[in-house]
C-alpha cells in the first residue's frame, strides 16, 4: 500500500512579519526625512535650488579665461582685405584727364550740344572746355553783370543745358575765362584800362592806325571783381572747373609807357592776390581753377608778362599752353618737368592748340582735337 505524501504546512513566523513591518516603517521614515530636508533646503536656499534647476534645464556654456592678444610682430605684413574702407589710397595715381576745347557753335543749342557730347565721349574725352569769356572780352552767356551785358558775343550759350547734357555722357564742363587779356572791357569801363603813362588816355598795344587795342588793368579792383562775378555766375549754373587764361600784363609795343596806377611791387601783389582768390573761390564750391600759362615765354626765359616766374605765384592747378613749335625737338620738356616736380603744383595739364598731344610722363591731363 502506497504511502501518502506528507504535507508540510509553512506558516510565516511572527518574527518574519515583525521584520517586514519594521522595513516598511523605516522606508516611510526615510521618505518623511527626505521631504523635511528638501523643505528646509527650500526655505534656506530657494534661489540656489531654483538656479540649479534652471541650469539643468538650460545649460550655459562654460566660462573661458579671457584671451590674451599677442603683441603684433613688426616684421609681419598686414593681411590683404576685400573691404574697400581698408584700401590704402595714398599711392593711387590721379586719373589722367582728357580735355577737348569746343567752340560756341558746338554748343549753341540742345541738338548740337548732344551731338558734340556724343562725339567727345567716343573720343574718350573727360572734360569739355567751353570759352565763356574770350581773349577779346566777349561774353558767351547771359550775364547779370553790367559790363558783360555790353560785351555779348555772337552766340549765347545755355550754361545749364551744356552742363546737363554733357553730364549725361559723364563729361565735365570746364569754363575757360580770360582775365586781363581783354580789349572790350576797357572801352566799356575806362576805370578798368591800363593808361598811357601820366595821362587818362588808354594805353594801346600798338598804334591806333595799326589796330592797337587797350588792355584790362590787373591792378583794377573793378576788373578783378568783374572776373569774380563771371566765375560765380557760371558756378551757380553748374560749372565747377575753370581755366583762367590771360592772367598777365599787356604785351605789344611801347611797353615802357604802360601805367597801372601802382608800383611794380604792388602790381605783383595784385596778380598774386588775384590767383589766390580765384582758386580759393572755386575750391570753396568743390571745383578747381587752373591757371593757364604760355609755354613760349617760359621756354625763352622772358617772363616779363608775368613779372616773375609763374611758379612763384604758387598756383596748385596749371595748364601749359603751346603750339607745335613749342613742342618740337623736346623744347617744352624741361619746362613741363619743372612744373611737374614743383611741390605747389597738384595738377598739371598740357595743351597743344594746333594738334592732339599724347599723354606724357607726370602729366595729369592733356588736350585732344
Amino acid at each position: 500500500m502506497a504511502n501518502k505524501p506528507i504535507k508540510i504546512k509553512r506558516n510565516t513566523s511572527i518574527s518574519g512579519k515583525k521584520r517586514q513591518r519594521m522595513a516598511v516603517v523605516k522606508k516611510v521614515a526615510s521618505i518623511l526625512l527626505t521631504i523635511a530636508g528638501l523643505a528646509a533646503l527650500g526655505f534656506l536656499g530657494a534661489p540656489a535650488v531654483m538656479e540649479m534647476i534652471d541650469n539643468l534645464n538650460n545649460p550655459k556654456p562654460p566660462v573661458s579665461e579671457p584671451a590674451v592678444t599677442p603683441a603684433p610682430d613688426p616684421t609681419q605684413q598686414p593681411e590683404a582685405t576685400d573691404d574697400p574702407s581698408d584700401v590704402q589710397t595714398e599711392n593711387i595715381p590721379v586719373k589722367t584727364a582728357v580735355f577737348s576745347s569746343v567752340t560756341a557753335n558746338d554748343v549753341r543749342d540742345a541738338a548740337t550740344i548732344t551731338a558734340t557730347a556724343q562725339r567727345l565721349k567716343n573720343m574718350g574725352v573727360t572734360d569739355a572746355v567751353v570759352t565763356f569769356k574770350d581773349a577779346e572780352g566777349r561774353i558767351y552767356f547771359e550775364t547779370a553783370t553790367e559790363i558783360g551785358r555790353q560785351a555779348k558775343g555772337p552766340v549765347m550759350i545755355n550754361v545749364e543745358d551744356v552742363v546737363r547734357i554733357f553730364g549725361q555722357e559723364d563729361i565735365s564742363v570746364t569754363a575757360q575765362v580770360y582775365a586781363f587779356m581783354d580789349k572790350i572791357t576797357p572801352a566799356v569801363d575806362r576805370e578798368t584800362a591800363v593808361k598811357f603813362q601820366g595821362t587818362d588816355m588808354n594805353w594801346l598795344d600798338s598804334s591806333k592806325e595799326l589796330g592797337g587795342k587797350p588792355w584790362a588793368n590787373p591792378a583794377s579792383a573793378t576788373m578783378q571783381n568783374y572776373i569774380y562775378d563771371i566765375v560765380k555766375e557760371l558756378g551757380d549754373r553748374g560749372v565747377k572747373d575753370f581755366i583762367i587764361s590771360g592772367v598777365q600784363l599787356p604785351t605789344g609795343y611801347s611797353l615802357e609807357y604802360r601805367d597801372f596806377g601802382v608800383t611794380n611791387d604792388q602790381l605783383q601783389a595784385q596778380l598774386q592776390g588775384f590767383i589766390n582768390t580765384i582758386q580759393s573761390k572755386v575750391a570753396a564750391k568743390g571745383g578747381n581753377a587752373y591757371l593757364a600759362y604760355d609755354l613760349a615765354p617760359l621756354i625763352s626765359g622772358d617772363v616779363s608778362r608775368y613779372m616773375i616766374s609763374p611758379l612763384r605765384y604758387g598756383a596748385s592747378h596749371v595748364v601749359l599752353v603751346g603750339t607745335n613749335a613749342d613742342f618740337e625737338n623736346g623744347a617744352a620738356d624741361g619746362i613741363i618737368g619743372k612744373y611737374a616736380s614743383d611741390e605747389a603744383v597738384e595738377m598739371l595739364c598740357v595743351w597743344n592748340t594746333e594738334q592732339s598731344l599724347a599723354e606724357g610722363e607726370n602729366i595729369n591731363g592733356y588736350f585732344v582735337k
